[in-house]
């Protein structure tokens, strides 16, 4: 009996012990699987906090950019700005120009030394080059009229004028007069130079590039009612910016800069326009009067005996590049977002 209890005792103690062994064993896999729940939680939460930064970045970056943008086609991500982030990370916003307009702005953070996470956002940033050299014409609407006694100039499109220097310098439009000569008039271009095509009915009456009607009324540095007055030039390359009028209106005196009109324009006898004229509706330029530069209207432009248009391309780039409230990166209408990205540069 002994004997036989004391094999008993013997084997329970080993099915004990295999069932510590087996708990043991499933408390370390719980254990573990445990460590690696919060691992990966504490990862994803991580990435969350890093990809939120970027995306923050480039948000940040496109509300304070002011200016033109100093990177190249072609060439390497163009840091637009670099602070901390947390204790001992960083975030930044590189600027890929992908072509003469358009950009990539990749935000990228990092929590500490690790791989940073990256967001891109598709950026247009207006090149005031780039925006006159697509004219075709000194005049480019639905229709024309010229009358008799009437002329558009267009042999001296790169020529400096009174208060104005030459734009000769200036390759990227030198070259395409060069090769394609400012015509004396044109038709309207197709979006996204003109018209609205799929962009939205913001871009419907006028537009610059991707600055709408809304956009534009919104940077206006000088704004007008319909019929309202509109600033004066006080002296030659003596520039007013961008200057929006919110229906009809009239040009009575001597004015410079780039006027944009949600509705029909005037220019009265004796008064005259230098610059870059954008133009809703139709444009009536009366006996005597000038315009010093190029215009597009939605409409047609009728010039009456011994008006004139000086079919100015340099007039049209120097009072567009004046008009500092343009110089900003905007988003693109839509769907902006891009993927995420390997970082452009380090």
């Amino acid at each position: 009996m002994t004997a036989r209890h004391s094999g008993q005792g013997g084997f329970a103690l080993v099915l004990v012990l295999l069932a510590l062994t087996l708990l043991t064993a499933i408390a370390s896999m719980a254990l573990a699987a445990s460590v690696g729940q919060l691992r990966t939680a504490s990862m994803a939460g991580r990435v969350l906090s890093e990809r939120t930064a970027a995306r923050a970045a480039v948000d940040a970056v496109l509300n304070i950019t002011r200016g033109l943008p100093a990177s190249q086609v072609g060439d390497f991500a163009v840091e637009l700005v670099r602070r901390p982030f947390g204790r001992r990370g960083w975030q930044r916003v590189l600027d890929l120009r992908l072509t003469t307009e358009m950009h990539a702005f990749l935000g990228e953070a990092a929590l500490d030394s690790g791989v940073p996470v990256s967001h891109a956002r598709l950026v247009w940033w207006m090149d005031p080059e780039a925006r006159i050299a697509a004219y075709a014409g000194a005049v480019e609407s639905g229709t024309i009229a010229i009358g008799s006694g009437a002329s558009v100039l267009t042999d001296s499109a790169m020529t400096g004028r009174t208060g104005i220097p030459s734009c000769h310098h200036l390759p990227r439009l030198s070259n395409l007069l060069a090769g394609r000569p400012l015509q004396v008039v044109s038709g309207l271009p197709s979006p996204p130079e003109w018209g609205a095509g799929g962009d939205g009915s913001d871009f419907a009456r006028v537009r610059l590039g991707w600055f709408g009607r809304r956009l534009l009324s919104r940077l206006a540095d000088h704004s007008a009612a319909a019929g309202g007055p509109l600033p004066a030039a006080g002296c030659p390359g003596c520039w007013s910016g961008l200057v929006y009028s919110y229906g009809d209106n009239a040009v009575m005196r001597q004015g410079a800069g780039v006027l944009v009109v949600d509705g029909d324009l005037t220019l009265a006898p004796g008064s005259s326009w230098t610059g870059l004229l954008l133009v809703a509706g139709d444009v009536t330029v009366r006996d005597t009067a000038r315009i010093q530069g190029l215009v597009r209207a939605g409409g047609s432009v009728t010039l009456e005996p011994g008006s004139v248009v000086d079919g100015s391309a340099c007039s049209a780039f120097r009072a567009l590049q004046a008009a500092s409230s343009l110089a900003r990166p905007i988003p693109l209408p839509g769907r902006s977002r891009l993927a995420p990205v390997a970082p452009a540069s380090r």
